[in-house]
């Protein structure tokens, strides 16, 4: 294993937030590996042999299929069962339940990590990268990644309104495995959507605070779509990166294109991407669907600009 810090940009968030296209466009940079949502490999796209954004199944792609041949190599065959039951422990939500508890992390924090850094590095090895994105989302396995020797994380904190969560999510869809949906989506109601926005959103600002302003800085998706070169200004400061170019070329409204993200939102099944901002919500979203997010989430909508 190298001794070598590997380098994260970690995008945590709620889903349908534009992490997904955020990690295509860091992904455009010659020094940094798109990896997409890198939790989601060992928990069910490589057993499902779901498609990388490449075009291929994930065990047909010449990427990931490298990289988890070389990771699996020389260890029992039960190592994805077993890395997949870690990740249950020290990626989800309970994890933040534990910590305000007190609970030390104990020794299977050990194991998370060995595997996790070894995956990281094996990422960064047959990339030939400087520094991975991984756009899990999820609050709970950047904490545990905070904790692993060896992982130098900078975590981007993505926020969109609620409201606009809230309609993506009460649309459905069909199944459709090569357009990068490997299951029905059924819609989903305002309540929910805005009790979960507000808990995932509140659990990264606690990570924030445990990790210090300068590993976690928000990008409001709003922001990112309306004004991308300066976004991509400051999220190059943050992470010691020059990505004027990408950003002058979202700004002109340039594709970008995928390359081997794995799970995340469908569009990086497309071969080139456009930034927009998608604001239907505005209009299509009915009054009183609308109104019930904020009756919920207005606080937290408020706390973000969006009121």
């Amino acid at each position: 294993m190298p001794s070598q810090s590997v380098r994260i940009a970690y995008v945590a968030g709620y889903g349908r937030s534009g992490t997904t296209i955020l990690d295509i466009a860091l992904g455009q940079h010659a020094a940094v590996m798109g990896a997409g949502e890198i939790t989601a490999l060992t928990r069910h796209v490589w057993q499902n042999n779901e498609y990388c954004a490449c075009g291929r199944p994930v065990r047909d792609c010449d990427f990931w299929s490298a990289v988890v041949q070389e990771w699996s190599e020389g260890w029992d065959s039960r190592l994805m069962a077993d890395y997949c039951a870690l990740q249950e422990k020290f990626e989800g939500l309970p994890v933040f339940m534990k910590a305000l508890g007190g609970a030390e992390p104990g020794e299977q924090l050990t194991s998370y990590g060995l595997h996790t850094k070894r995956l990281f590095s094996t990422v960064l090895s047959r990339s030939g990268k400087q520094m991975i994105v991984d756009s899990s989302k999820l609050p709970g396995r950047a904490m545990s990644l905070a904790k692993i020797p060896g992982i130098d994380l900078r975590v981007i904190h993505v926020v969109r309104d609620g409201r606009g969560v809230a309609w993506s999510m009460m649309k459905s869809y069909d199944r459709d495995v090569k357009s990068g949906l490997q299951k029905e989506l059924r819609p989903k109601p305002v309540f929910r959507t805005a009790l979960r926005w507000s808990i995932v959103n509140l659990a990264v600002e606690y990570l924030s605070r445990q990790l210090g302003p300068d590993r976690v800085m928000r990008v409001r998706y709003e922001d990112f779509a309306s004004n991308p070169a300066l976004v991509m200004q400051q999220i190059g400061a943050f992470l010691e990166l020059d990505l004027s170019q990408i950003g002058s070329s979202l700004e002109n409204g340039e594709p970008i294109c995928p390359g081997h993200q794995v799970a995340g939102s469908r569009l990086r099944m497309n071969a080139s991407i456009a930034l927009s901002k998608d604001e239907s919500w505005r209009t299509r979203m009915p009054a009183r669907q609308q109104v019930s997010f904020q009756r919920l989430g207005s606080w937290m909508l408020r706390r973000y600009g969006y009121l």
